[in-house]
């Protein structure tokens, strides 16, 4: 009789890391969702440079031959080769997919394994690129394990590259779940976001509260989403037009309509006043429209700004205008919010944010 297992998923890398050859992320079997008889990876990967022997994804098991899962890259060109064990073969699965990824471009791959179905499919881009499928159904099944997962170098070598949005499902993804995966993620011009200030967790919002020349404050208070005060929409940048739904690539200028006043995320000069603790320039909640309430959005902490801006990714946002970054930190106004500014270059702690998609029916 099967066990019934409730459907998990954990993301166990979020924000993009660079790994070589030699790196690794080890992930125990207790640490991830429980798995029956089927499972499906989901992940976005940039090589830098190919490789001139294998070069492995992911490899879950604790011997080279011990492999379900199991996503390796083959050598120089780069070509998918996915692979699982079985109980009449330790060695099961796609030897070669495609002419070969190519080099500095963002992919999303996924890879599903179902014994039930008897089969295993991989998808690039949310499009279905191959499969394998089990011949003798009656006799032959997937063999899973409890062996740690290892991103990067398990028994050979890594890959030379970036990584990010690495997801662990119990279930196999279903075609419509894999583009969702790939494309609902996405942030589009038209979402509605919020955005957390990464070391204090706290969501940038407003309380209403006025500067001494009259503009609305923009600050940060509370770790909770507050589905009224801290919500934007993400909007083309001031005099131009885009088409709504489409996605937003990074390093690209776009602003931010607060959802609640339909005033927009806005910064200025010194000559229009400063903050009250670091004399920095404030940042406010703005009922006009003009140049000042242009961002570009930057990922925090990488020269790499290809692909485009999705849900949970870590930014800098840069003021176009005055040449400096949102910013904010652990100091407190007198009304216990903290306070919001621009200063630094983006490449500071006090510079990184997290970028949340909000659900519109929730609103």
């Amino acid at each position: 009789m099967k066990k019934f297992i409730i459907r998990e998923w954990a993301e166990l890398i979020s924000v993009p890391i660079t790994l070589n050859e030699q790196s690794q992320q080890v992930f125990e079997h207790a640490d991830l969702p429980e798995v029956n008889d089927e499972l499906s990876v989901t992940l976005r990967l940039k090589l830098q440079s190919h490789s001139s022997s294998w070069a492995i994804i992911f490899h879950k098991g604790t011997e080279p031959f011990i492999r379900t899962p199991r996503l390796v890259l083959l050598p120089n060109k780069s070509s998918l080769h996915a692979r699982f064990t079985g109980n009449w073969t330790n060695n099961a699965g796609i030897y070669e997919l495609g002419d070969g990824l190519l080099l500095n471009k963002w992919y999303h791959i996924a890879y599903t394994l179902s014994d039930s179905k008897k089969r295993l499919d991989i998808y690039i881009d949310g499009q279905w690129f191959g499969f394998y499928g089990i011949q003798n159904v009656t006799t032959e099944n997937v063999v899973f394990n409890e062996g740690p997962l290892y991103i990067g170098r398990s028994f050979d070598n890594g890959f030379n590259g970036e990584i990010c949005n690495f997801r662990y499902f119990n279930w196999r993804l279903r075609a419509e779940e894999v583009k969702e995966d790939f494309i609902n993620k996405l942030i589009e011009n038209g979402s509605k976001v919020a955005l957390v200030h990464v070391l204090t967790k706290k969501y940038l919002t407003t309380k209403g509260i006025r500067y001494p020349k009259g503009q609305v404050m923009a600050v940060c208070n509370g770790q909770e989403l507050d589905l009224k005060n801290d919500v934007f929409t993400v909007i083309e940048a001031h005099g131009t037009s885009v088409n709504a739904g489409s996605p937003v690539p990074f390093n690209t200028t776009i602003g931010f309509k607060h959802q609640a006043t339909k005033a927009f995320l806005h910064s200025h000069n010194f000559n229009s006043g400063c903050t009250s603790i670091t004399n920095h320039l404030q940042v406010t909640i703005w009922d006009g429209r003009d140049g000042n309430d242009d961002w570009v959005i930057r990922r925090y902490g990488s020269k790499d700004n290809s692909g485009y801006l999705s849900n949970g990714d870590i930014i800098s946002l840069h003021h176009v205008l005055n040449d400096r970054s949102l910013y904010s930190h652990p100091v407190l106004l007198d009304d216990g919010t903290q306070e919001v500014s621009c200063h630094g270059n983006g490449n500071v702690e006090n510079n990184k944010w997290r970028i949340e998609l909000i659900d519109d029916s929730k609103i």
